[in-house]
């Protein structure tokens, strides 16, 4: 498939239907046409390869046959010269600058999803195709995994993440944080980057007033960085506007209730039922520690908890606090830890949108269950600790320890129903013995 005609193509018939006459748009178009030389550039570097294999099984059907002919026939090795030199790879620097494109592509792809066609996740899974090939060329991902530069956009990652097909989706994260992690988030310098195209085209650098014109790519990461930047100020000032009584909180914002039920899995987390009010000791983190009216202290999902003077000014009534006997309370969390399980079941038929729901249900970060939430049961099962910690590396672990609970459980249970029809036999048997 030729991927330059088609998106160039497209990317001009936008520009002359919507009426974009100005320069700069044009400019901009022009420089967006990087993502065909890129392509352009893979395909010739992926037809090198291909006759780079082809030379080498000549040259190996020849060693074959010049070993089974007689010895006293000289040899001519002027005659394989030519396809020896055709069957030598190309030295790892050639590979590392076309793992550099594709990086750079994902990013491209995102920045024109809305004006190419065929549409970015098309063209998604056809570069897919080539880093397969590449990264299986080179003997697996250590190669492809250490390049840093060019760093992928937030919004690059959110596509991959959307877009990948299961298969698509264990290649990308074999490859590491530095191909998983948007520039923003990685923990090294990523130093720009500019690509040099093998048929010598080069982008504009100046605009029409003679201003230079900044990399596409290299400009999203500056508004990927002040938008992380904005939110994390915003967070900030928050925190700083609730600290009035030295716990993070102003005394009306101490006291939430809690909009689900939520059964502790562990001596750390507090089991609450819907309805409950709680003080929260500490927001620093996703997991609030609280303190019910019994005093017993944990940690619990900071999105199942509503200040109070929230529910007081949309005029709702403020929620009933518990008063029951701790027996009473333990008894209601005990009932409702069975039907939760019950209702958020994990097994090997389980669908996508089941796993999805079965960790969301576990408490999982939002990007993790992004992550995971195009496997189905079976597919989840089978993933490694390493393969769950490449994919969330803040919560891979503890993914995997409760996805290995569950298969105990599902193991238990069919050990269970063999052991009860094993009996159920025995018993038919006596019967049929005593009948």
């Amino acid at each position: 498939m030729h991927f330059e005609l088609m998106a160039l193509l497209f990317i001009c018939s936008v520009n002359g239907a919507s009426g974009e006459s100005n320069h700069k748009s044009l400019v901009n178009a022009e420089r967006e046409v990087i993502l065909n030389h890129c392509f352009d550039d893979v395909e010739r570097f992926m037809s090198r390869l291909q006759q780079v294999a082809e030379a080498q099984s000549v040259l190996n059907q020849r060693k074959k046959k010049n070993s089974r002919s007689s010895k006293k026939k000289k040899k001519e090795p002027q005659e394989d010269d030519l396809l020896t030199i055709k069957a030598c790879p190309p030295p790892e620097e050639e590979f590392v600058d076309i793992f550099q494109k594709i990086k750079y592509s994902f990013s491209l792809l995102d920045r024109l999803k809305s004006s190419i066609s065929p549409d970015a996740p098309e063209l998604l899974h056809y570069i897919c195709v080539p880093l397969r090939l590449l990264v299986s060329t080179t003997g697996g991902p250590a190669l492809a995994s250490s390049i840093v530069s060019p760093a992928l956009t937030s919004g690059a990652i959110t596509l991959l993440q959307k877009q990948l097909t299961a298969e698509e989706h264990e290649l990308w994260t074999s490859l590491g944080s530095h191909w998983t992690s948007p520039c923003s988030q990685l923990s090294v310098s990523v130093p720009p980057y500019a690509p040099v195209f093998l048929d010598g085209w080069r982008p504009q650098a100046y605009d029409s007033a003679g201003q230079p014109l900044e990399d596409p790519i290299e400009l999203q990461h500056k508004v990927d960085a002040f938008n992380e930047s904005r939110q994390t100020q915003r967070l900030q000032d928050q925190a700083r506007q609730a600290a009035e009584d030295g716990n993070g909180f102003p005394e009306s914002e101490r006291y939430y209730c809690c909009s689900y039920d939520f059964v502790a899995r562990n001596s750390s987390e507090l089991s609450v039922l819907k309805g409950e009010t709680l003080e929260v000791i500490d927001s620093s983190k996703r997991w609030w520690k609280c303190q019910n009216s019994y005093g017993e202290i944990g940690f619990v999902p900071f999105n199942i908890l509503e200040p109070l003077s929230a529910l007081n000014k949309t005029g709702r009534a403020a929620p009933l606090v518990h008063r029951e006997s701790k027996v009473q309370v333990e008894t209601q969390r005990g009932s409702f830890q069975q039907t939760a399980d019950n209702a958020t079941s994990l097994n090997y038929d389980s669908s996508p949108s089941e796993v999805e729901a079965w960790l969301t249900a576990k408490g999982f970060m939002p990007l993790t269950i992004q992550s995971l939430r195009i496997l189905n049961g079976a597919q989840l099962f089978a993933l490694k600790k390493e393969e769950f910690v490449q994919v969330s590396p803040e919560e891979g672990a503890k993914v995997y320890s409760k996805v290995m609970e569950q298969k105990t459980l599902l193991e238990d249970a069919r050990k269970a129903s063999e052991l009860d029809a094993s009996m159920e036999m025995q018993k038919l048997k006596i019967n049929s013995k005593q009948e």
